[in-house]
């Protein structure tokens, strides 16, 4: 099977159902190259029984409790694609998967391909046509079964947020290239349900140290913990005031994640180049 479409939802019928129709809808789809895989994250909206109706034809899996994104893994290892073709519950291919097949089957060193993401308050638009990044945005990318195959899924510490760029050092430690796909195109239609800034900077902030604390040798990370923090604490300005505690619970929640953290230091180039890559791992302020 060429491909396997990979998505999970999390109380978000109308979305999910959408997303599953207009992936049947693109002008290759057949059951012949193409799966479609939905990981249900305990919904209580209905989700699942609607997909169970109205798509019988896909595979269902229905988590007993939310996971998070490490649901992906589940769908990862049921897929029988060659690729894994990653979507939210509120995002679709619009076109182009076609040209990024063909492009990963040309290009066997590239682990993951990142697509064009428009939508939401992550866009690609801006990355540079297959260059290399540190990292992929999750909403809409494919990862080479060959590499789940060497490196496992998403890290189960994770449960919301960067989970793609962890996944990207791994994935260049392992000896495979991210590059980002202009010519396929992905719409984020970007569903206010389950998303609070709050949660997206306590995520965010503390899952961006630990990767840090994690993968960066013991010589460096004080450096760079410290550049992820104040980086991020400068967003302060775009969200105000009420935002400042925010930061001081990631800070916390960091605190107590590092001890369960095994430290496992990846190459000096691939540190220098998630370094140099990131936003927040930058020199602050041009300073240090």
């Amino acid at each position: 099977m060429k491909a396997s479409f990979v998505i999970v939802n999390y109380n978000r019928k109308d979305e999910i159902l959408l997303t599953i129709s207009k992936t049947k809808a693109l002008p290759d789809f057949n059951t012949a190259d193409y799966e479609i895989i939905v990981v249900d994250n305990a919904s209580t909206d209905g989700s699942a029984n609607a997909i169970k109706n109205q798509h019988p034809d896909i595979l269902l899996v229905e988590n007993e409790i939310n996971l998070g994104a490490p649901a992906w893994n589940i769908g990862f290892e049921k897929a029988k694609g060659d690729y894994f073709i990653i979507l939210d519950d509120d995002s679709q291919v619009d076109f182009g998967l076609d040209k990024a097949l063909t492009y990963l089957d040309q290009h066997q060193d590239v682990g993951v391909l990142a697509l064009n993401i428009t939508g939401g308050a992550f866009e690609t638009g801006h990355w540079k046509n297959l260059s290399q990044y540190a990292g992929f945005i999750g909403c809409g990318a494919i990862i080479r079964k060959a590499l789940f195959d060497k490196i496992g899924g998403y890290a189960s510490w994770i449960f919301l947020y960067t989970n793609e760029y962890e996944y990207g050092i791994r994935c260049m430690e392992a000896g495979y290239k991210i590059r980002y796909f202009a010519d396929c195109h992905v719409t984020h239609r970007t569903s206010n349900i389950n998303r609070t800034s709050k949660r997206l900077i306590t995520y965010s902030v503390r899952n961006e140290m630990a990767i840090i604390y994690k993968y960066f040798n013991k010589k460096h990370r004080t450096l760079f913990l410290t550049r992820v923090y104040l980086n991020n604490l400068r967003c302060v300005f775009n969200y105000g005031i009420r935002s400042l505690p925010w930061y001081c619970t990631a800070l916390i929640e960091f605190l107590k994640l590092k001890k369960e953290l095994k430290h496992t230091p990846v190459k000096l180039e691939v540190e220098n180049f998630y370094s140099k890559d990131f936003w927040s791992t930058r020199r602050f302020l041009g300073i240090f």
